[in-house]
């Protein structure tokens, strides 16, 4: 099994002798919606493209950012998901001593130390529900930084920063000489806006990941961008493999960029569900459920005499994935993440659960 990410389906079918058409993966956050429905047309259209090259830097994908997002085609860069924009531009700016929260998503972390790069926590507390204090961020990026990466909202534990801390934290770091890299995977999801790409025009230490992935359902295809400086931008097409995304993954992107009442009707499925979700969490003894401000919750389970991994394997049994967040920094085996899943799947995750507390008993 994949124990660093959700989503290994493959994985836990052979792992627990089940097919892989019946189980439900709630432990990768993807849009149960799945893509746009002439997403699958467009790409059987143009299926025989595969026997062409991609455009080696996305320029037509560039483009169209640039006319949805603002700035030039220039400050924009592709990716085969945004990870792999997290390792090129990690090589590029070659920190010495970065800062990253913890828990929070692994690769930022990976990623450092692939490049022997020092790195400093800022433990985020369960006393105040992990959620960032400003102040105590501040007291942790010391001279010393040169980096600091920031996931917002922040995976797992679904907590947010909103803009105006966002540029508290910035101005802070400009004036350190600090560069700053926010990670916007989930975005798309919120329900307000908190995204940092505006306050790029007045912070050149600045770069915003997002990723196509999560909000189009398309994890096979990947399919991320950053935007930055186009000094940082250039230095990573130095770096980057010349064809790095894949001409179906430049085809589905251009159609996903137009996408506006797809996302519309997905924020509003996803918000329902996340609250029902939530409301019958919230009704079971020694679950302590965090509010979901994406599309998935974070949930503690110290109250229960069950660790994560015990109760993972045993929905894992019934053909059911739950993320255990204990390979996470700063987390230990009480801790567990699920995606937001249309209500059908919802529902028979909650039969499953029921199951398995009444058993417990």
């Amino acid at each position: 099994m994949n124990k660093q990410h959700g989503g290994d389906i493959e994985g836990a079918a052979k792992k627990y002798n089940l097919c892989r058409e019946d189980i439900i993966d709630f432990s990768a956050n993807i849009n149960f919606i799945g893509p746009p429905p002439q997403l699958y047309q467009k790409l059987q259209n143009e299926l025989k493209l595969i026997e062409d090259y991609p455009q080696p830097n996305s320029e037509n994908l560039r483009c169209r950012l640039a006319q949805k997002y603002g700035f030039t085609a220039d400050n924009y860069i592709l990716g085969n998901g945004a990870v792999e924009l997290i390792y090129l531009l990690i090589s590029v700016l070659e920190p010495d001593y970065s800062l990253i929260l913890a828990p929070t998503f692994s690769e930022y972390e990976k990623a450092l130390n692939s490049k022997g790069n020092d790195i400093k926590y800022h433990y985020l507390n369960k006393s105040n529900k992990f959620k960032i204090d400003v102040e105590k961020l501040k007291k942790d990026i010391s001279q010393d930084i040169d980096l600091c990466i920031l996931c917002n909202p922040n995976n797992p534990t679904g907590n947010f920063i909103d803009r105006d801390t966002i540029f508290n934290i910035l101005k802070y770091n400009k004036k350190r000489g600090i560069y700053t890299i926010i990670d916007e995977a989930f975005v798309d999801f919120m329900n307000r806006d908190i995204s940092a790409v505006s306050l790029l025009k007045k912070y050149d230490n600045l770069f915003v990941l997002r990723s196509l992935t999560k909000i189009f359902a398309i994890p096979g295809l990947r399919l991320g961008f950053g935007i930055g400086q186009k000094n940082i931008i250039n230095k990573m097409y130095d770096h980057k493999d010349p064809w790095n995304v894949n001409i179906m993954a430049q085809r589905a992107g251009e159609l996903l960029l137009k996408q506006k009442q797809y996302i519309k009707h997905t924020k509003i499925s996803v918000n329902k569900e996340k609250k029902f979700l939530y409301n019958y969490l919230k009704k079971y003894k020694g679950l302590d459920v965090y509010y979901p401000n994406a599309n998935y919750i974070f949930i503690d389970i110290s109250d229960l005499n069950i660790t994560a991994q015990h109760l993972c394997n045993k929905l894992a049994k019934r053909a059911i994935l739950i993320r255990d967040c204990s390979n996470y920094r700063g987390l230990n085996n009480n801790f567990i993440r699920i995606a937001v899943k249309k209500r059908e799947h919802n529902l028979k995750f909650l039969e499953q659960l029921d199951r398995i507390f009444h058993n417990m008993k």
